[in-house]
């Protein structure tokens, strides 16, 4: 026992009995005693947004002062207070970044009991999403398959909750605890399966709900047919024109004997066209309504050709 402690002792054996003593001598000893130092936010939450201010607070409830406090993020050392009171230490820090957001611990030591650590204690970062991309491996479908959609935010702290919809119907619903795609898979048995789907991302940053684009599929072989009626019309008309134009120079310019020659030369000009067409999409369909439509106005022009043939010979 120290000189302080004896003069404590002596001044309360006089009033005081020896149960009672040895009592306020202990309790006297532990209020000397460094505690382990207890970490918590100012602010009373863990979570936090990009660019924010927090403060921690690192106190041991007991020990002789002065104390220093030292704060960690994982081993590395932040920041150090010196308090000269019981007082606790008060560190500020900054959220710029993810990197900011990990295991944090601090340190409370004096020069009698030496040091003793916290718990530690981890921030959330609280990131609103990004607009989610809704892809597939593939537009086109065939009847019978299971097709396979693709649902990602980039950005975003997690969970992240991930919705599938068809139209205005939702068809699944799947939580992501990493930063990974949420896959569903839908069946294409009819035309009404084709489309259009979207998806939705959720995380719990205020006001984050985020839609993706919307997503068709199509039956495999008919989406280039379907969309090239144009091309078709405008292979018709063309069609027309060719032959209009035969017309007018069998008629008025080119001799009647020379008719024949003209005809050789309209029996080849589809398959010209047909060539230059082939590099479009759906080509074997323009081929074959080319070819078809072609040797139709042919064949009638033939027959008006030598009906007008035989008019004009008996008018001789």
């Amino acid at each position: 026992i120290n000189s302080a402690t004896s003069k404590i002792l002596f001044s309360l054996l006089g009033s005081h009995s020896t149960t009672q003593v040895v009592w306020l001598l202990s309790h006297t000893e532990r209020k000397k005693v460094l505690s382990n130092p207890i970490l918590t936010p100012v602010h009373g939450t863990l979570e936090v947004v990009m660019n924010q201010n927090v403060s921690l607070s690192c106190h041991s409830d007991s020990g002789s002062p002065p104390i220093k406090y030292t704060l960690f993020k994982y081993s590395q050392k932040v920041s150090t207070l010196n308090r000269i009171d019981l007082m606790p230490a008060l560190f500020n820090l900054t959220i710029n970044s993810a990197s900011d957001v990990g295991e944090y611990k601090c340190k409370a030591e004096n020069k009698i009991y030496g040091r003793r650590y916290s718990r530690s204690l981890n921030f959330t970062l609280e990131e609103p999403l990004s607009k989610p991309a809704l892809s597939s491996p593939t537009s086109q479908a065939k009847k019978g398959q299971n097709a396979t959609l693709s649902c990602l935010s980039e950005k975003g702290s997690l969970p992240i909750t991930y919705t599938f919809f068809k139209d205005k119907r939702r068809i699944s619903q799947l939580v992501k605890m990493q930063k990974e795609a949420a896959v569903t898979f839908v069946l294409i048995n009819t035309s009404s399966d084709l489309g259009t789907y979207k998806c939705r991302a959720e995380n719990s940053f205020r006001n984050s709900t985020k839609y993706s684009n919307s997503f068709n599929f199509t039956l495999a072989g008919m989406h280039s047919c379907n969309s090239q009626p144009r091309i078709i019309f405008l292979g018709l008309i063309l069609l027309a024109f060719v032959i209009g134009f035969a017309l007018a120079i069998r008629f008025f310019i080119i001799p009647s004997c020379k008719a024949g020659k003209l005809f050789e030369y309209l029996f080849h000009f589809p398959y010209m066209l047909i060539y230059v067409l082939s590099t479009f999409k759906c080509a074997n369909m323009l081929q074959v309504e080319l070819h078809s439509w072609y040797f139709r106005i042919l064949s009638t022009l033939l027959l008006t050709s030598i009906s007008s043939e035989t008019f004009t010979r008996q008018d001789f």
